[in-house]
């Protein structure tokens, strides 16, 4: 005699899922800023709430990292803003064989006056059911200027929101 066995879900005694096909979505992390944050030097410094941290369910999920700027606006034309995504203390996410720089966003604007809502994403696989920090970090490219998220560079016109969102995608 054959006997089948027909769940929705088995999840542990925490709530978290046990059993799930190859790219389901299993738990999602993010933070928001609504902040209008800045930049001036060109040490690489944390970008104010772009970061989240996600205790993966399984060694073989990947995390889909989406990173929305509502706005990055500059002081200046001369200079521009290098992003680096982290997990830990792990630079992720970089261009390969630039001539000087490797990163996983950048951003030029063409005036004071202008901004624009920037994205991206990467998907990593961490291979750990430890909890994981990632964040994004910033640097201006040169000195003398200010890199702005959520506003504009040449004065306080108007307010966007950024987020950072993490997805445990099942391996």
């Amino acid at each position: 005699m054959t006997s089948i066995l027909k769940v929705d879900s088995i999840q542990t005694a925490a709530g978290k899922p046990i059993l799930n096909s190859s790219g389901s979505v299993l738990q999602i992390q993010s933070s928001v800023s609504t902040a209008a944050s800045s930049i001036t030097g060109t040490s690489y410094a944390d970008i104010p709430s772009m970061t989240a941290t996600i205790t993966p369910s399984a060694a073989s999920s990947k995390i889909l990292i989406q990173v929305s700027f509502g706005a990055l606006g500059s002081s200046g034309t001369s200079h521009g803003c290098f992003m680096k995504l982290l997990r830990g203390s792990t630079e992720i996410g970089q261009g390969v064989s630039g001539d000087s720089h490797n990163l996983f966003m950048n951003n030029y604007l063409p005036a004071t006056n202008s901004y624009w809502a920037v994205s991206h994403m990467f998907v990593d696989s961490p291979n750990s059911t430890s909890a994981i920090v990632y964040k994004m970090q910033w640097a201006m490219s040169g000195s003398g200027e200010t890199f702005y998220m959520n506003r504009r560079g040449i004065d306080n016109y108007a307010r966007m929101s950024s987020t950072f969102l993490l997805t445990e995608i099942a391996g």
